[in-house]
């Protein structure tokens, strides 16, 4: 069973949580420059429904370009739970993706699966995703649309 947890009660309860935890707030995005990166954690309403909304943590690699449609340079996105579920993913998700050498690992991994599962085939519904699985599914957004440097690139040559 799906959990309904209203925006509002969420977004009460994350205020002093990263404010405590030094993040600043805008709107309902909460931002937190580490040094090499930038931590965001950005609730996003629905235009199709009030009631709907997507909790989207980010992080963008503070070294490249920052002029994104996007608010870092790999994003995922944390289900509804209850608010201490939610803050618990969101710093694991963060501790995890704030990792260079985890990072750069999981880079090669979905380079080489990329080569064996081309944007084509996707597209022709051609992949067998339970048989090879996307080993991180945050790098789909990366370098798209291209990015000079490239952040795969950097990645590769500086973590």
């Amino acid at each position: 069973m799906k959990h309904f947890l209203p925006e509002e009660e969420l977004i009460e309860y994350v205020k002093p949580y990263l404010k405590a935890k030094g993040f600043k707030k805008k709107n309902k995005t909460w931002t937190k420059d580490i040094g090499d990166f930038t931590i965001y954690f950005y609730v996003q309403g629905s235009c199709f429904s009030k009631e709907t909304y997507y909790i989207r943590p980010s992080i963008r690699i503070n070294a490249l370009p920052s002029d994104m449609l996007v608010h870092g340079h790999y994003m995922t996105q944390i289900e509804q739970t209850t608010p201490e579920e939610i803050m618990k993913k969101f710093e694991q998700w963060c501790e995890e993706w704030t990792n260079k050498s985890l990072i750069k690992e999981r880079l090669i991994a979905f380079i080489e699966w990329e080569k064996r599962n081309p944007l084509e085939k996707r597209r022709a519904k051609l992949v067998d995703y339970e048989k090879d699985p996307v080993p991180a599914e945050e790098f789909f957004m990366i370098d798209t649309p291209p990015t000079t440097p490239s952040t795969k690139q950097y990645i590769l040559d500086n973590f």
